[in-house]
Parts: structure tokens; sequence; C-alpha cells
């Protein structure tokens, strides 16, 4: 079979293919893609033997209830949603100039980095560019990466998760956080003035992330070096706000980093129990796509990050007095 090029691609491939191929993907049904794209099931038939015919092999496995990708076709239909993520995004900065804007970032964050340094350095990019649309998208590291890697995201402030990342991205290091464990104020462990052991508190109801997070990870691995089991009652959330009122409304506990306690202490609602769970979570850092150039209004940001990074970010006042008399 002869060797593809990629100016013989450029010049066949054209982006209906690659629309066929995500929505096969999503829907695995030939009929709901055809549907989608506006054509008949015949034509979108023919198109997806074209590409099967181009490529050499099979893209997809014809199941007699639904369509699979082949192992070779999950990499093809890879490539295939991050050009037409590029193409969205393109559509989507022209239309901005256009209406007079001034680009648009798009950036995904945990939550340790969301609710301290990140904000401070998008307050420093907008002051010096003011008309410059900022998106910004909290969520787990690992879902983070995916978005990344598929070009729905410009830039990501978390961590990776698998040794094998490092040929997908570049991480830059910023800070690591230990881990915190935070009731309400008025939690029956603090009226009681002391903190159990952590065969004790599992046995407490608990709000943590799910089990793919690192943070989870963490936790996980404190209590499996303890000896002590996963807790019975749980309920996983990565939001810090639902963390929070869930901790306010119940006799819940829950383990965050210490960053994301900082204000949320200073308000008095919550205490932090005078224990530290497990090591601390690695850093946590810029991640880029790997030999891509970055906008310049991503490298502005990262610059403004590494200043914030390099300030003092160790605990509050308010905060050491709550966690020394428990």
């Amino acid at each position: 079979m002869d060797k593809l090029s990629t100016l013989h691609l450029c010049g066949w491939l054209r982006f209906k293919h690659l629309m066929l191929l995500t929505y096969l993907a999503e829907s695995r049904n030939m009929h709901v893609a055809a549907r989608a794209m506006y054509l008949s099931q015949p034509a979108a038939s023919k198109m997806l033997k074209d590409l099967e015919d181009y490529f050499g092999f099979a893209l997809f496995e014809r199941l007699p209830r639904a369509m699979h990708p082949t192992e070779l076709g999950e990499q093809v239909i890879r490539h295939a949603r991050i050009l037409l993520n590029d193409a969205e995004r393109l559509v989507d900065d022209i239309n901005d100039l256009r209406e007079g804007g001034y680009g648009h970032l798009l950036v995904g964050a945990i939550a340790a980095a969301a609710p301290e340094i990140l904000p401070a350095a998008i307050a420093c990019l907008k002051r010096r560019r003011p008309r410059l649309s900022v998106s910004l998208q909290e969520q787990t590291s690992d879902r983070l990466l995916l978005d990344l890697e598929h070009k729905r995201l410009d830039l990501v402030i978390g961590r990776l998760t698998h040794v094998s990342q490092h040929n997908l991205f570049d991480f830059e290091p910023l800070l690591d956080e230990p881990l915190r464990v935070v009731v309400r104020r008025d939690h029956p462990l603090v009226v009681q003035g002391k903190v159990p052991g952590l065969a004790e508190l599992s046995r407490w109801p608990w709000v943590l992330h799910p089990l793919s997070s690192p943070m989870r990870g963490v936790f996980e691995a404190a209590l499996a070096e303890e000896g002590v089991p996963t807790p019975a009652n749980i309920i996983e959330t990565t939001s810090i706000q639902a963390t929070l009122q869930l901790l306010q409304t119940s006799d819940s506990l829950a383990v965050l980093p210490r960053s994301v306690l900082r204000r949320p202490l200073e308000g008095g609602q919550y205490v932090i129990l005078n224990r530290v769970i497990g090591k601390p979570l690695d850093y946590y850092g810029i991640v880029s796509r790997r030999g891509e150039v970055l906008p310049s209004a991503a490298q502005e940001l990262i610059g403004y990050l590494r200043e914030e990074a390099r300030k003092d970010h160790y605990p509050s006042r308010g905060e050491e007095a709550v966690a020394s008399v428990l």
C-alpha cells in the first residue's frame, strides 16, 4: 500500500468527511449521522467507504445494532475532532475580530488554582487587554486535559494524570497543595475539641472528588496506608460551591486543598481540622500542547501566573489560628 502524503491528504480530505466521522463516533448509527448532516443514508455510507478505501483500513466495525470505531479508526476520529475544533475556533476568532473584539482565550483550571492564582493573573491580563474575551472552565485535570488535547482549550492549569502524557503536553510546575479536612464551625467534631484518627473519621459522611481525580487519589492512598476502608457514606462532586453548601447543611467532612479554603475560612463558617491528609498533591502547573506556539494572550497570562506563584501563598493568620485550637 502506498504511503500517505500530507499534500495529497489536504487536497482530497474535506471537512464533511471529518464531520461524518465525529457524528458516527458519537451516535454509532449511520442513519442518525446522515440525518445530522442532511444527507441520505446511502450518500453517507458511500462517504465512509471512500474514507476507508483512501486510508486502506476499516474505520468502523459494522455490528447488527451499532457501528463501533476500530482501533485505527479511533486515532483518525481523534484527529478529526481536533481539526473540527480548530475550524470552530477560527470562525469564532474571525467573528470576534469583525465585531471589534481582540481575540478569545480558553482556559481550563482545577479547583485549587481557580480561587486564587488564576483570577489574579486574569485580572492583570484584562488590565492590559480589556477587549480580550476570556472563558474559564473549572474541572478535574483528567477532563481538562482531554479538552486541551482536542483543542477545546488553549491552556490548562492542572496536573498531568498519566506518565505517558508528557508525549502530548508540556508542563511547568507552579505550586504544590497540602490537603486539609474541613467541616462547618458547629460540627460535632469541633464541639468535642479533638480530632480522632482516620479510621474514626471515615465513619462520618464525606463529600469527595470522583475517584479519577488526583485529590481523591491522595485521600484513598492515605486510607490504604492506615488500612482504613473507603467511607461508605459519600457524595461525589467536583464543585467547590456544592461541597461547601453540603458541609453547611450536614455533618459531612470534605478534603480540600488549602488555597480553596482561604476565603471560606475568613468568613467564619468553616473550620479545618488539625490533620493533613496524606502527602501534598503533586505540583499543579501550566499545561500546554507540546510543540505548539501559544497565542500571545496565553503567553502573557503565563507570565502573570508565574508572578502570582512567586508570591506568598501560605495560610493566613486566621487559618493558622483556627487550626491550632483544633
